[in-house]
This record gives structure tokens, C-alpha cells and sequence, in this order.
């Protein structure tokens, strides 16, 4: 397993237990998002900035744009439309101590008479209510929140670097890269969930620091008790089953992949559970693996039930194409699915290659299905060991980590 290390190691893996250090409280913290609040999965974001917002005052806004929209996507349309509703609607307390804001800028920030459009456009929109968040913590996941900073007079920005944005489909690449380096040199820490990103941010900051994502060890592990119609229509199918859940993403879910392994072996019931990814134009291939008499495409499932589909299945996949979107990803299901205590077979992505054997890697067809069948004659001790690991990776300890680095700048 992987053993914890000094900052250019990831935090956590295999830590011994610390005494509780301070919290970070009574700050104002302004989150700069790439997901709305109201995504159907919840992602990094919304689980650290969750647990913030207990202490601390918290203004999340949402998307301030990573790609353009499709004008032939129905699903792009749906969502300008919902978002010019949530503008005008203002900011909205979700919670006690967090409020959204849903600002309209062109998802574009290629030039700079843009981003003077852009800057101008925030500014009229939020300067009633970022107004009420003085000298905040910056917390950034959108590169192009670095055109905006100097809005917030920040105490402190912190960029965490969870993705490789400028390898989605329909990113201004360059643009992108641009702004990442600009934020690389203004930031005073960055996060890095994945070694590649870490390396690439430390060449610019030496403020980097390696942190993986990690789950919610007391959400998966439970077992919750659902009635839900669709969940007993998944009880039903014979086993083994095996099961994806997550986005469906063309550009990262190898879906010609589980078609393979689905024809393979027609014995084998594959369930694909999520949402499909909002930008794909993968419709075509979608609907093939769709109609194949073993596989089951079910759509989004609340992420409330999520853990008594997980653990139902047999066997948990990672199933990831290799190119640049995914040679910088920390799979948020990795650990979700360890603390199910379910076996795991993954695409042999290099931020996973530090857990074998916890999780079973596999490159080819021929790997997949063998690497598959091995985990079906899975011992009951290893479920122990999978989730003994997926104990110490939790968002409780990743933030406690986190507050350690941030409040040791606040009082420098």
C-alpha cells in the first residue's frame, strides 16, 4: 500500500492516527466552482465545501464556464436556460452557514477585451452579495477565476487542481493552460489530487501539495434499506454482476470496452449506473451497448441509495480509455467504491497504481475478463483490508489536512 510520505507524497495513505489539530473557523470562504450545487453526483467540491460551511461562511459559485455550450445539444440548451433562471434569482442559502451564486459570463476568456466583458459582467451581478464576504479564502477549482480575483481582495487563494480541464471536449485548450499558469503563480497553496498535476503545479509553486480525493467512508459502508422499484429490478438480475457508476463520459469511460466484455461473456449481467455527461455526442455508441441483452443502463441514481447498489454487485469497475483527460485523474469512485468492501477492477491509471492489490488493473480485454473472474473468487478477508484502507481516506480527515496547511499561512 501506499505509505505517507513528507509534501510531495500524497497525504493520508496509510497515515498513523494524529491528534486533532485546529479548525478552520469563522472565515469567510468564497468557492469559484466547475459543477453547480445541484449536480446530480456530488463531486470534491460540494463534500469539502459542505463540511466548511459548518464553521465557516461559504459563497459558492457555480460554473463560470470550462467549455461552450453545443447549440445542437438539448442538454446545453436546458442548462443556459436553468442557469439565467438562477441569475436573476440572486444568491440562495442552501444551508446554514452556504450560499450559491450563479453569475452569467461567455464561457469564453480567450482574449482579453473578453475577459473585460466578463469582468465587468461578474461585477455587476455580484458585487451586492460578495460584498458581504470581506477578505475571503479563495478557494478555486475554475483557472479562470484568476481574472477575478482582484474583485475579492482575498486573505488567501487556494487552487485545488482536480482535472486536466484543458483536455475536455470543447475547452479552449490554450486559454485554459493560460489561465492555470496565472493562477499557478498567484496562488498560496495548491491541492493536487493526481502526481501529473502535482508535478506540473510544483514547477510553478512550491506551495503544492499532493492530496488525493477520498470518499465518504460512512455513506458507502452503510448498508441502507431501499425500496426503491429500480433497485429491486437490479436484485433481480442473475449474478456475477458487475457494475460502473459514476458519469457517463465517452471521453473517459471506455464504453467500447464493457460492450466487449459484455459480449464475451453473455453470463456476465453489466450494470452501468449515472447520468450521461452533459457535453457527449456519444449517443450512437450509447445506444449499442444499451440493447445488448446483458447490459443495463439505468441512469442517475440518488447518491442517498447509491451504497446498496454498490454493494449488490460483485464486482466494481474503473473502466478509463488512456489519453491526456485521464492521465490526471483521481477516480472520486476509487475509495467510494473500497469502502463497500467490493473487489475492484480498474484501467491502469497512474494514480491508481499505488493501491494494487486493493484494486485489481487491467489493460486489455483479455486482462479485464481474467482480472474479473479472479475477483469473483474473492476472499472475505480482503473485503476487510479494502475497506480497513478506504477508513483512513475519508473527506474528514482530507479537510483536517487541508486546514492544517491553510491556517499555518493565515498566521504566518
Amino acid at each position: 500500500m501506499l505509505m505517507p510520505g513528507n509534501n510531495d507524497q500524497p497525504a493520508g495513505a496509510g497515515s498513523p492516527q494524529r491528534k486533532p489539530g485546529p479548525r478552520l473557523s469563522g472565515q469567510n470562504i468564497v468557492c469559484f466552482s466547475t459543477a453547480d450545487w445541484d449536480t446530480l453526483l456530488p463531486t470534491n467540491k460540494h463534500q469539502l465545501m459542505r463540511r466548511l460551511a459548518r464553521r465557516n461562511r461559504v459563497l459558492y459559485i457555480e460554473t463560470i464556464g470550462t467549455r461552450s455550450p453545443k447549440a445542437a445539444s438539448t442538454t446545453d440548451l436546458l442548462r443556459i436556460g436553468r442557469r439565467v433562471k438562477r441569475a436573476f434569482e440572486g444568491s440562495r442559502r442552501r444551508e446554514n452557514r452556504l450560499w450559491t451564486l450563479s453569475p452569467i459570463v461567455r464561457p469564453d476568456w480567450s482574449t482579453a477585451p473578453k475577459r473585460t466583458i466578463n469582468r465587468a459582467a461578474f461585477a455587476a451581478q455580484t458585487g451586492g452579495v460578495v460584498g458581504h464576504f470581506p477578505r475571503p479564502v479563495v478557494w478555486v477549482y475554475s483557472p479562470y477565476a484568476v481574472y477575478l480575483l482582484d474583485r475579492l481582495d482575498p486573505s488567501l487563494v487556494v487552487y485545488h487542481m482536480v482535472d486536466d480541464l484543458s483536455a475536455v471536449p470543447g475547452a479552449n485548450a490554450e486559454a485554459l493552460r493560460d489561465a492555470e499558469q496565472r493562477l499557478l503563480a498567484r496562488a498560496d497553496l495548491v491541492f493536487c489530487t493526481e502526481r501529473s498535476l502535482f508535478d506540473r503545479a510544483r514547477s510553478v509553486n512550491p506551495a503544492a501539495r499532493l492530496m488525493p480525493n477520498v470518499a465518504d467512508y460512512r455513506h458507502f459502508s452503510k448498508i441502507p434499506n431501499i425500496q426503491e422499484g429500480r433497485f429491486q429490478e437490479f436484485c433481480e438480475l442473475p449474478r456475477p454482476r458487475l457494475l460502473f457508476s459514476g458519469n457517463v463520459t465517452p471521453h473517459k469511460v471506455d464504453l467500447a470496452l464493457l460492450g466487449r466484455i459484455a459480449k464475451r461473456r453473455s453470463d456476465w449481467q453489466v450494470v452501468i449506473v449515472g447520468p450521461v455527461w452533459e457535453g457527449t455526442d456519444a449517443s450512437e455508441v450509447l445506444r449499442k451497448l444499451g440493447n445488448l441483452p446483458n447490459v443495463t443502463m439505468t441512469g442517475h441514481v440518488d447518491y442517498t441509495i447509491l451504497p446498496g447498489w454498490l454493494q449488490e454487485a460483485d464486482v466494481l469497475l474503473i473502466p478509463y480509455v488512456k489519453n491526456r483527460a485521464t492521465r490526471a485523474v483521481f477516480p472520486l469512485k476509487f475509495f467510494e467504491y473500497l469502502s463497500t468492501g467490493r473487489p475492484v477492477v480498474a484501467s491502469p491509471l497512474p494514480s491508481l497504481l499505488p493501491y494494487e492489490p486493493a484494486v485489481t488493473l487491467a489493460e486489455t480485454t483479455e486482462e479485464w475478463i481474467a482480472a474479473v473472474e479472479n475477483s469473483l473468487n474473492d476472499e472475505a478477508s480482503f473485503m476487510e483490508q479494502r475497506q480497513v484502507l478506504a477508513r483512513r481516506q475519508t473527506w474528514g480527515v482530507r479537510l483536517r489536512e487541508m486546514e492544517e496547511e491553510i491556517l499555518a499561512l493565515l498566521k504566518s
